[in-house]
């Protein structure tokens, strides 16, 4: 502990600098020759200096779900902004995935006014944000040329009647993954149709290993998974002249009825160990096969290498055709944030006008389709490598836009998938079910 005389020193040293540095001032605005400034007290009026930013500084709040090199992707992309608008800093704000698409925080937030300036939607929330009137329009920053260089179904997936409300910068495709050692032990055939892929799962499935993972948990995840194989059956959600139920089509007891039956039979993972976004599941032994997206192929090549895990499209049922759900994230701006017209200039400027950094997402952090087709040119030969060139060979092409639909029908339609998977009620009674609750909320908008 320092004594008194050590103390008196301090503040008499303290005091020279601070009048040291008070002549220095006043000898450089008389024009006077001054000797170079000491480098503590260059030190002391730099950190000070620091803690006053300019008055004309904007913040500009992300809120994102993305964990790991996805998440570190968000940050540089602040820091590569501010490089070009040093008066504008990005603050990248992780949000859990549960808070994300089930939780209560991201309505909250917004309700309270204390929403992010920029955030994240899919195909199947845009409408919320659309009809509360958070997501602000972008039609006024998009030219002619930006629009013609997204791809049509891109651009029609984040356009409501009309009005262009966020920017698509990715699209993601599902295919079905297996363990290309058990096939081969087995001597069994990667699955083209659905019977195929019922038998593999039953000859591959153990006590301790599923033979099928899908997303068994409502949300918006488990209709964009379970859509295609209603496709692929010539069933819909919504009828194809809108307005009334597709689940009276008879393709949807086919498709109800085949899966009812491999749950019935044990061959479903129903309580997988982590999200079923995770390739993991199959990676760690847990399932044979998993339907997952084009996002895994990045972490297969980063983390699974030594894995031997393949992929096909889709098994198709008799009849089908072969038929993926085109996905993706969207990128929007909050219309009640204080700094809407920056937000929007800053993802315009990141993913309508530059093709690097939609490229680098793409290819480098994720795998993912780009949304432009300027993007698509730049970066074709990453696109024909590895378990990367199947989706590009055979899924790609195959694809269906994931539908807008509005909250109440997604919860419909996931509603039943888990009472078909978890229920006892036969397939029957559950199409009847549904099928009227969703004549009743068609009734109910159509008043």
């Amino acid at each position: 502990m320092p004594n008194k005389r050590q103390c008196g020193r301090s503040l008499r040293s303290l005091a020279s600098l601070v009048a040291l540095g008070l002549l220095l001032v006043i000898a450089a605005a008389c024009g006077g020759k001054t000797a170079d400034i000491d480098p503590t007290l260059e030190t002391l009026l730099g950190r000070q200096a620091a803690k006053d930013p300019p008055s004309d500084r904007i913040v500009l709040r992300i809120w994102s779900f993305h964990q790991s090199e996805e998440f570190g992707f968000w940050q540089w992309l602040g820091e590569e902004y501010a490089k070009v608008n040093p008066n504008v800093e990005v603050k990248v704000e992780y949000i859990s995935s549960d808070d994300y698409f089930s939780g209560n925080r991201m309505p909250s937030s917004f309700a309270s006014g204390h929403g992010p300036d920029i955030f994240f939607v899919s195909a199947g929330t845009i409408r919320k944000y659309v009809n509360s009137g958070i997501l602000q329009a972008l039609d006024e920053h998009f030219t002619e040329d930006m629009r013609n260089d997204f791809f049509k179904s891109a651009l029609d997936s984040v356009t409501v009647d009309g009005r262009i409300y966020a920017i698509p910068f990715e699209t993601e495709l599902l295919g079905l993954y297996y363990n290309e050692k058990l096939f081969r032990e087995k001597g069994i055939s990667p699955p083209a149709t659905w019977e195929q892929m019922r038998e593999a799962a039953s000859r591959l499935g153990t006590g301790k290993r599923s033979g099928l993972t899908v997303e068994t948990f409502g949300g918006v995840y488990q209709s964009f998974s379970w859509l295609p194989f209603l496709w692929q059956a010539g069933a819909d959600l919504v009828a194809e002249e809108g307005g009334a139920s597709g689940l009276t089509a008879p393709g949807a007891r086919t498709m109800y009825g085949f899966f009812r039956d491999m749950a019935k039979d044990g061959l479903l993972n129903l309580h997988p160990s982590r999200p079923t976004t995770d390739i993991g599941i199959l990676a760690s032994g847990e399932t044979a096969m998993q339907v997952s997206g084009s996002w895994n192929i990045r972490t297969l090549e980063a983390n699974y290498s030594d894995q031997e895990i393949g992929v096909v499209p889709l098994p198709v049922p008799p009849g089908g055709k072969e038929l993926t759900a085109a996905g993706g994230w969207k990128i929007g701006v909050n219309h009640f944030g204080s700094n809407a017209d920056e937000a929007a200039k800053f993802i315009l400027w990141a993913f309508a006008e530059r093709e690097d950094i939609p490229l680098k997402w793409c290819t480098e952090v994720k795998f993912a389709y780009p949304s432009r087709e300027s993007v698509m040119s730049a970066g074709e030969q990453q696109y024909d490598r590895g378990l990367r060139s199947v989706f590009t060979s055979r899924i790609f092409g195959t694809e269906r836009q994931e539908p807008q639909l509005p909250e109440e029908l997604t919860r419909i339609f996931t509603d039943s998938l888990n009472k078909l998977l978890f229920g006892e009620a036969s397939v029957d009674t559950l199409l009847a079910d549904t099928n009227a609750r969703l004549s009743a909320y068609f009734a109910n908008v159509q008043k």
